[in-house]
Parts: C-alpha cells; sequence; structure tokens
C-alpha cells in the first residue's frame, strides 16, 4: 500500500466493504457535501440533483472498493469518483454528442498537474467552462465554439452557417477571448486559462 493510505482508511474501507450502514452513511454525507462544493457555480443544479448524483456515486465507489489503489487519500479518491458521475449524468442531460464534454475534460485536466490536491479545483474549471459556455456567449458563439470542441473542422461549421471559414475563426477566436475575461473575473490564474483556451484548430 502506498504511503498516502491510512489505517484510517484502511479501517474506513473495510467497514464499507462489510456493508456498515454508519461507515455508507459518512460516505454518503462527504460525498454530497464535496458535489455541492464542486458544483456550485454551476446553473441549473437542484438539491435532488446532487441527492441523484451522490446515490449514484455511493454506489460506483462500493463497487469499486477493490479498484482502490491506496495511492491518495481514500475521501479524495472516491470524490473523483463522484465527479465523473456527476458529470456523465450532466452531459447526458445538457448535451450531445458526448464528445463535447469529454474534450472539456481533456482540456481542464491539461491545465494542472494530476495530482489528488489538485482535483477539486479543476472539477470546478470543468464545471464553470459549461457555465460560462452555456450563459456567457451570444448562441452564435456557442454554436460555434462547440462544434469545433466536438472536432467539427471549420469548413463544415461555415457551411452549416452559411459563412466564410474566417468568419468561423473570428468567431471561435472572439468566443474564447471572452471566456479568458469571465475566468480571469472569477479569479483563475493566466497559466490554466491558457492551457485551456489555446487555439487548437
Amino acid at each position: 500500500m502506498g504511503l498516502s493510505s491510512t489505517p484510517r482508511d484502511r479501517s474506513r474501507i473495510a467497514a464499507l466493504a462489510a456493508g456498515d450502514a454508519e461507515a455508507i452513511g459518512a460516505l454518503r454525507s462527504r460525498i454530497a457535501r464535496g458535489l455541492r462544493a464542486a458544483l456550485a457555480r454551476r446553473s441549473g443544479i437542484c438539491e435532488a440533483d446532487i441527492e441523484d448524483f451522490t446515490q449514484d456515486a455511493v454506489t460506483r465507489v462500493l463497487a469499486g472498493l477493490d479498484s482502490f489503489r491506496h495511492e491518495s487519500a481514500f475521501d479524495t479518491w472516491a470524490m473523483a469518483v463522484a465527479v465523473r458521475v456527476a458529470f456523465t449524468a450532466l452531459r447526458r442531460r445538457r448535451w450531445t454528442p458526448a464528445s463535447v464534454d469529454e474534450r472539456l475534460e481533456s482540456l481542464t485536466r491539461g491545465a494542472w498537474a494530476a495530482t489528488p490536491e489538485s482535483e477539486r479545483a479543476r472539477a470546478e474549471l470543468h464545471a464553470l467552462l459549461h457555465e460560462l459556455i452555456a450563459t456567457g456567449l451570444t448562441p452564435r458563439q456557442r454554436a460555434a465554439l462547440l462544434g469545433e470542441l466536438d472536432g467539427v473542422p471549420q469548413v463544415a461549421l461555415a457551411e452549416r452557417f452559411g459563412v466564410s471559414p474566417g468568419a468561423i475563426y473570428k468567431m471561435t477566436h472572439d468566443a474564447r477571448r471572452k471566456l479568458k475575461r469571465l475566468l480571469e473575473a472569477r479569479g483563475y490564474d493566466a497559466a490554466a486559462i491558457a492551457s485551456v483556451l489555446a487555439d487548437g484548430r
């Protein structure tokens, strides 16, 4: 077992594996608190959503106890599972095809080193990007940027919009600049923003 595994973690995992109701209840409470914090900036999330995400996450964590490698704190691992569960549910509800959300997750993961300590910050940026794309851009900017994130070539986007490829480039470039300003207003540092919003096509 890795250095991050503690006797307390091992005791909790044993209790969860044994179906201890108190341990499961404590896990459910921790995950619910963590999801409320991670999704606090995202619009359209109600307490019923948190309860649904929490229940699904607890089920996933309990089913995956054997896969926990003790390379991080158990709570960090469980919250990473919970955030993935929540974003998967939100992706299915809101955006199709799924590759858009997967692309955003890939972009936000690249903004920081992949450490347990950075997981919540990355999840918050991911949720904030969803919110800002949905509410901070014009409909045409949003459609163009999402099309680009989904891998649609600019020539194809230009045909879809009935404009030139240069106009699409300007539209997505302006969308990135607007998102950069909105992210800066929320306190995100320039390095993380540059990593996420760099022109990539």
